[in-house]
């Protein structure tokens, strides 16, 4: 039995994947509310792409990068969203599909040398599903490219 399988939503911004990020305009928001009021479906996130700060952070990415022959490129995550707003327990539906953009996205990256971070930053919840988040975090990584 076939299966059949449609693009990646991300085909939308697959010519922005291909260009080297202007850092100077970093930082970068995305932000995408969707609501199903039909199917009781809800998700809303806001999303920061920047430069990685962190000193810690870098000096540990340097160190991990003078033990191999070719350096790579690393980024970060982070959530930064108030308690209140977006509660932690949603973390688990938004995580997943930042990190699959991130492996999509590191395959085309041009920014070498540089540590960039996806931060959640915003965010609202209320009767939600999945699947509401995972569409959320897709059209707000969309809606950020976009700005490339």
């Amino acid at each position: 039995m076939s299966e059949l399988i449609t693009e990646s939503l991300y085909c939308q911004i697959s010519d922005k994947l291909l260009k080297e990020i202007d850092l100077s305009k970093l930082p970068l928001y995305g932000e995408y509310e969707y609501y199903k009021i039909t199917a009781e479906r809800y998700g809303k996130v806001k999303i920061k792409l920047d430069i990685e700060k962190d000193i810690d952070k870098i000096k540990y990415v340097e160190s991990l990068n003078s033990k191999r022959l070719s350096s790579q490129n690393y980024y970060t995550y982070e959530w930064e969203v108030e308690e209140k707003k977006l509660p932690k327990v949603y973390e688990p539906l938004i995580r997943p599909e930042i990190m699959r953009f991130i492996e999509i996205f590191s395959i085309f990256n041009k920014n070498k040398n540089v540590i960039l971070k996806f931060s959640v930053v915003d965010g609202d919840y209320k009767t939600s599903e999945k699947y509401a988040y995972e569409l959320a975090v897709r059209y707000a990584l969309i809606e950020l490219f976009n700005q490339i």
